[in-house]
């Protein structure tokens, strides 16, 4: 029974490998500058958490 699981899941990789294509340059191009400004936001919120949690406390004594 497993190896039948088993053997259905590599199927499955093998199927979504041959729809895989290679990205132009104009989609490589937007899916990095989504991601990168995805990062620096993600990393902007972090900062300011971060600086709150250091100010807070001071200022709440």
């Amino acid at each position: 029974m497993r190896s039948m699981d088993f053997q259905a899941k590599i199927r499955e990789y093998i199927n979504v490998l041959k729809m895989a294509r290679k990205p132009d340059r104009e989609e490589f191009l937007t899916t990095t500058k989504i991601s990168m400004a995805v990062m620096f936001i993600v990393g902007l919120i972090g900062f300011v958490i971060y600086v709150l949690m250091e100010i807070l406390p001071q200022m709440v004594r």
